[in-house]
């Protein structure tokens, strides 16, 4: 019995193993469209290096002695050559104190304290309670600890015979950040013997940085100078006073004519991409062909007006196998001749053949755009198939349990009429002559 419920419910279920192959069938081309949609990105990442004028105009920055000076120049930067000298570096504030035994404790009268201004604005000072007497590592904890610390850490220094001082320094460098200490109650500056570690003879302007470019003087509170040159920050590394530095600041072909490679591998990634789901899950899907043309149709319309109007001047060809290839010599010839006509032809913000590439592919990965339309179709189709395979299930156990049910009933039945036919059969065997 229970084979031929099993092959009658392989029957049944014909219907259900439909519905599944649909569904395999639609979850294969959701994935065919995850793929296609990762490509999207790649291509679309590929124009950022390409779709704005700044991101186009990267400068390569040198220096003639990256030991004493490090440089890096924006897309605002001026071409150009500078003359730089690093008389001075930038310093932090440092005070110490006397040479106290670790047991010395400093205050425990009423009113007694210790106050650290940094910079010169009230406001930014730490007071220390000293109203019960503390020990150097005590206070040290007080200055860290304090939420209200204004920009300045304390250190202990152990010395010898159980000795130590107490170091201050500003959290920031330059003259700005320099601190002033004041006391309350019993103490003084006799209490502590503060003073100042750095080696600027009692002058705090000399903590700040101090660099001459093409021979003005300028100083600065940081080591790290972005105000000086336009569009180019200086990295103060070490003081050479009287050495000329050459800060040298060009275009950087090298990174220009990579993006440009890059826009034409993700071209060609994009199309080959195309081309495989064409003969895959989406053969005959017309998101493909809409994404060609679009393709094609910004290929096919030149930039309006400037030096350079085809991607063709400047060395980007479209092969016979639809490929796009780089001729490098003629770009890096291109780029030589008129940068900023390169540039353009890519980033001009209506004509820029990579601003209208990125525009195109932000219309099909946008929410509720081609690629999120056609995904979420397939969502709802599979899950439309998944709740009318839950119902199948359910009507499958109704089905086989009726069919187990009548196929029992037939067995019992079977087995009655077998009883009643050897009863008969037995009953007739013992009527007169049923031997004869």
């Amino acid at each position: 019995m229970r084979s031929i419920v099993n092959d009658l419910m392989a029957l049944e279920r014909r219907p259900m193993e439909a519905l599944q192959r649909r569904q395999s069938q639609y979850e294969a081309q959701l994935s065919a469209y995850g793929q296609l949609k990762s490509t999207l990105s790649g291509f679309q990442d590929a124009m950022k290096g390409l779709s704005s004028t700044e991101a186009f105009k990267v400068f390569s920055a040198s220096t003639s002695n990256e030991e004493a000076l490090q440089v890096s120049a924006a897309s605002t930067a001026p071409l150009g050559s500078y003359n730089v000298r690093v008389e001075r570096l930038a310093g932090y504030h440092k005070m110490g104190s006397s040479e106290f035994a670790s047991t010395t404790t400093f205050g425990g009268g009423a009113g007694d304290s210790i106050s650290i201004q940094v910079g010169a604005d009230p406001a930014d000072t730490i007071s220390i309670d000293l109203s019960s007497a503390q020990t150097l590592e005590e206070i040290r904890d007080l200055i860290n600890d304090d939420v209200n610390n204004p920009g300045v850490s304390a250190t202990v220094v152990n010395g010898n015979g159980g000795n130590q001082k107490l170091i201050l320094t500003s959290e920031d460098s330059g003259a700005a950040s320099a601190m002033s200490i004041s006391y309350g109650g019993s103490l003084s500056a006799a209490s502590f013997g503060l003073q100042t570690l750095n080696d600027i003879g009692g002058d705090l302007a000399l903590l700040d940085a101090e660099i001459s470019v093409d021979g003005y003087t300028v100083t600065r509170s940081s080591n790290t100078i972005s105000d000086v040159i336009q569009g180019v920050t200086l990295d103060l590394r070490q003081a050479q006073p009287g050495v000329d530095i050459q800060v040298q600041i060009d275009r950087d072909l090298d990174a220009a004519k990579e993006s440009v490679q890059a826009f034409a591998d993700a071209y060609n990634d994009l199309r080959g991409s195309i081309k495989s789901l064409r003969s895959g899950q989406l053969e005959a899907d017309s998101t493909l062909l809409s994404i060609e043309r679009g393709l094609l149709n910004i290929m096919n319309s030149p930039g309006s007006g400037g030096v350079y109007n085809h991607l063709s001047e400047i060395g980007l060809s479209i092969q016979k196998d639809g490929n796009m290839s780089v001729n490098t010599t003629k770009l890096e010839s291109a780029l030589n001749a008129d940068f900023s006509a390169v540039a353009d032809l890519f980033a001009d913000p209506q004509s820029g053949y990579a601003s209208r590439f990125e525009s195109l592919t932000n219309s099909w990965l946008e929410t509720g755009g081609l690629i999120d339309s056609r995904t979420d179709g397939l969502d709802s189709r599979i899950e439309d198939l998944e709740d009318r395979q839950i119902a199948m299930d359910r009507r499958m156990e109704q089905i086989e349990a009726r069919y187990l049910k009548q196929f029992s009933a037939l067995d019992s039945l079977v087995a009655e009429l077998q009883g009643t036919s050897s009863f008969l059969t037995s009953q007739l065997a013992s009527l007169p002559g049923s031997g004869q």
